[in-house]
């Protein structure tokens, strides 16, 4: 149910935030960029789990491995 609007998008900007990490030229010393960066992590991670938390019937396997 929700691998198009959610799983697929999170991973993928995990990835991109992860070679973003790897071969980026961003200044690490910056607030800018730990606001961007803990923010932009924060939506992957509310992508990824959040659907589990406020859907009474996320926890059930059958859905899990159906998406």
């Amino acid at each position: 149910m929700y691998s198009r609007s959610h799983f697929v998008k999170g991973m993928e900007l995990m990835v991109l935030l992860m070679c973003y990490r790897l071969y980026g030229k961003a200044t690490e010393d910056s607030v800018a960029y730990a606001l961007v960066m803990g923010s932009t992590w924060f939506l992957v991670g509310s992508w990824l789990f959040d659907q589990f938390f406020f859907n009474p019937s996320g926890f059930e396997w059958q859905k899990i491995v159906d998406d």
